[in-house]
């Protein structure tokens, strides 16, 4: 029971915050433009809370993105090598996963110092007084995320390693489980 919970949660984590982070953008653009252009009074706090969903929505997609494999990635060099030697080629994939950890390490620590220095100052939105290291907390959150993402990458190559060294692999492998 407690498998099946994490399965699942592992599999939508993503999906479901950066659901509720969408819907929520979505729905105060809409409710902006009516009261503004229907009903002749703007809200002033809407689009401010709209940004800032749309800021969390971003970093919660990247980890989703990280998570199917869905971003922006050039294969050409590694499907050459994969040709030539399948070896090679996955210990080019750990060592870009690793090289790709670590940036993300890298700005998680940058942006959690930006969060805990907003937390510091006591800075509030202008419209809806809401706390700026709010707004702020959704880059570590997210380079957090795909950080696991990326060690669950790392994790399912070393493992393809052991098992299928010199196994061909498929051009552009994706991986889905």
């Amino acid at each position: 029971m407690l498998k099946r919970i994490y399965h699942h949660f592992d599999e939508h984590v993503e999906t479901y915050l950066a659901s509720v982070a969408l819907v929520t953008f979505s729905v105060l653009v809409v409710l902006q433009v009516i009261m503004r252009y229907v009903f002749n009074s703007p809200l002033t706090w809407s689009e401010e809370l709209a940004r800032f969903a749309l800021v969390w929505f971003v970093y919660l997609a990247g980890s989703y993105a990280v998570r199917y494999q869905r971003h922006v990635k050039f294969n050409v060099l590694m499907d050459l090598l994969g040709r030539v030697t399948p070896l090679t080629q996955r210990l080019i994939r750990i060592f870009v996963f690793l090289l790709w950890f670590a940036f993300l390490a890298f700005i998680f620590y940058l942006s959690l110092e930006s969060v805990i220095r907003q937390f510091g100052t006591g800075q509030v939105s202008p419209a809806m007084r809401m706390p700026m290291y709010l707004a702020y907390l959704a880059i570590p959150v997210g380079m957090a995320l795909m950080g696991f993402r990326v060690v669950q990458h790392t994790v399912k190559a070393f493992i393809d390693i052991v098992k299928n060294p010199h196994a061909p692999v498929p051009p552009s492998q994706v991986e889905v489980d």
